[in-house]
């Protein structure tokens, strides 16, 4: 199974946009098809796995709109696809970008979930399920001044980077997007330590992210 490729630094969640360009798509632009009709076929294990990984290809070069037709599509075929589940939650958490962070999160984490439930020793997805609450987190703390929830979503983030640490120590997205969780929860010392070790563990960090933590521990 192909990762997500989570950014390390957050996906770039904006306040006060229009919601209009996200939720104002055709049904196949969505997942699921937004539930606006329920497709009949179904049982093409070997369709839906080459649609998985077509969906992929389109999301790696960026072309979300395309991904999520062909996440769609796998879906059609095998209800059951992991890949087709996991595809449509990062691209709700790319989608979150755009606009409607709020809502848009909690679909991704939504999906995670479904493809966690499915795939229990996937690490990879646990660590696409945790920073999508990471992110979810930092926005009920910067953008609604809900500390409350801000915390609970912490919380679940921090104990999912810990139980796919068990599963793969050696995986470094998991270790870079644990720092961004401990940045955004203002413990920038632990921030610092996850990100050395996944700069020594070969991952690249934007360099404003490395910038920001040693601002913050002047």
């Amino acid at each position: 199974m192909l990762t997500s490729g989570c950014v390390s630094d957050g996906y770039g969640v904006r306040s006060g946009e229009s919601q209009q360009a996200v939720t104002e798509r055709p049904a196949n632009e969505l997942p699921m098809y937004g539930g606006r009709h329920n497709p009949t076929v179904e049982g093409d294990e070997i369709y839906s796995k080459q649609a998985a990984e077509l969906g992929w290809k389109y999301y790696y070069r960026g072309d979300l709109d395309t991904a999520i037709k062909r996440f769609n599509q796998s879906w059609m075929f095998n209800r059951d696809n992991v890949d087709a589940l996991w595809g449509f939650g990062v691209i709700m958490g790319r989608r979150a970008e755009q606009g409607n962070p709020k809502d848009n999160l909690k679909e991704s984490i939504r999906f995670f979930e479904m493809a966690h439930n499915k795939a229990l020793e996937n690490n990879r997805i646990l660590v696409d399920l945790a920073f999508s609450h990471t992110v979810l987190g930092r926005y009920f703390k910067i953008e609604e001044r809900d500390n409350e929830e801000a915390r609970r979503h912490f919380d679940i983030a921090t104990n999912l980077f810990a139980e796919a640490f068990q599963m793969d120590s050696e995986y470094p997205p998991l270790i870079a997007n644990w720092s961004v969780l401990h940045f955004y929860m203002g413990d920038y010392q632990q921030a610092k330590t996850k990100a050395d070790q996944a700069v020594k563990m070969g991952y690249q960090f934007r360099p404003d992210y490395i910038k920001g933590i040693e601002e913050k521990l002047k």
